[in-house]
């Protein structure tokens, strides 16, 4: 009986024992060694839908294979499904580089790439409809100079590699949520400068167009470019929010907060910060940042939860995530 092709989400549903092929691009390949003193090979093999750690000793038949292949080539994995305390750990058995022709089929390629769940034209419209209720007329100018150059990107690009809205369109979703959340908020706070505090929403995470590749069908993941291992997307965003500003010819002085909400958005030097939150405005935009980072993490966690398991692990808040739902009668 062959085995069937699922997605990398499907098989950690799936019975321990379940034999399955996936759609896979490969990561780095590593060398490591286990605590017996054996070395073996790392790599990480994603899907759209999720991505694991493949190991492979010396005796396995996928090393001939794996060792000839680089980074981003597309393979078809033949694995089972095992168990390690309690969770699914997907266990590699072979592997192999996809045909022409499977490369050129729509419906295989598109199992790699992960794309935004909401509607981009839709999204798109609702941020510039925010972006046109900026009150000032040149920071609203600023923003929509840089969207203007640089819309095509933004709205197709990811907004991380792996933390959270990694992703097709994941810019885009995580700017909207943002700045809806802005709207909400900037009622509750009068010493919010609600020009300043929208703006820098908007173009907060603008460097990323810069700082990572672009996501292209066919693609699990973006990786860094040239400029993003340099410089970083909050001096990259802060370097186009400069060349717009003063184009369109907004005072130095709100220029100059603008860049800062962008260079100290992160909160902290010790977690990527040019610069400490110093304005009411740039801690505003900070916290919602973090905020929709952490909850879009954990919506993430709970879409790919294995039936069964009561915790997962969870890197955006170091610890552990309860998939049960409360039993509120929702």
């Amino acid at each position: 009986m062959s085995e069937s092709l699922l997605t990398l989400r499907e098989s950690k549903s799936s019975p321990v024992g379940t034999r399955f092929q996936a759609i896979c691009a490969m990561g780095d390949v590593t060398t490591k060694t286990a605590k017996t003193g054996a070395s073996y090979y790392e790599v990480v093999l994603a899907d759209a839908t999720d991505d694991f750690k493949a190991r492979v000793f010396g005796d396995s038949p996928a090393k001939p294979v794996l060792v000839t292949l680089k980074a981003g080539t597309i393979v078809r994995i033949s694995a089972y499904v095992g168990d390690f305390n309690g969770r699914p750990d997907l266990k590699l058995e072979n592997l192999a580089p996809l045909t022409d022709a499977e490369r050129a089929d729509p419906a295989i390629m598109g199992r790699l790439t992960p794309v935004s769940q909401h509607d981009p034209v839709k999204m798109q419209a609702e941020l510039l409809g925010i972006v046109a209720r900026i009150p000032h007329d040149a920071l609203r100018a600023t923003v929509e100079s840089v969207l203007e150059e640089h819309g095509e990107r933004f709205y197709e690009a990811v907004a991380a590699l792996g933390m959270h809205h990694a992703f097709r369109h994941g810019l885009l979703e995580h700017t909207l949520r943002m700045a809806k959340c802005a709207e909400a908020l900037l009622p509750l706070y009068p010493k919010v400068d609600p020009s300043l505090a929208v703006a820098g929403t908007v173009l907060h995470d603008v460097g990323k167009i810069q700082e990572y590749s672009r996501l292209e069908p066919g693609m699990a993941k973006a990786s860094f470019t040239r400029a993003g291992n340099l410089h970083g997307h909050l001096v990259l965003g802060a370097f186009l929010i400069r060349q717009h500003g003063t184009k369109v010819g907004l005072e130095a002085s709100l220029l100059e907060r603008l860049e800062h909400i962008l260079l100290s958005h992160h909160t902290m030097r010790e977690y990527g910060a040019a610069a400490i939150p110093s304005t009411p405005e740039a801690v505003f935009v900070a916290r919602i940042d973090d905020l929709d980072a952490k909850l879009s993490a954990v919506e993430e966690e709970l879409r790919k939860a294995v039936p069964g398991v009561e915790f997962s692990p969870l890197r955006a808040i170091d610890g552990q995530l309860l998939i049960t739902p409360p039993k509120t009668g929702r």
